[in-house]
């Protein structure tokens, strides 16, 4: 089964959050009663994407993004820009 947490509970208890989702690889935040997100481990994450590829479905992540995973990885702010924040 897997371990749900109300979403006002992972915003105060994060750290708790975290914890739970690397020992357990997945917890479901619920709102009102209804799951609204998932987070995943990496590990759990690698899993699934393996198991897609192996079966060939198509990723959704194409009809659901505008900006692919890899492509948001690596426009990441790597250092801030000179005068970012400056005063």
């Amino acid at each position: 089964m897997v371990k749900q947490v109300s979403a006002s509970d992972a915003k105060n208890n994060f750290g708790g959050l975290l914890d739970d989702v690397a020992a357990l690889g997945r917890v479901e935040i619920v709102k009102h009663g209804r799951p609204v997100a998932v987070v995943l481990s990496p590990r759990a994450l690698e899993e699934v994407v393996s198991a897609r590829a192996a079966s060939g479905e198509r990723s959704s992540w194409d009809e659901k993004h505008m900006i692919p995973p890899a492509s948001a990885r690596a426009a990441r702010m790597l250092k801030p820009a000179a005068g970012f924040d400056d005063e």
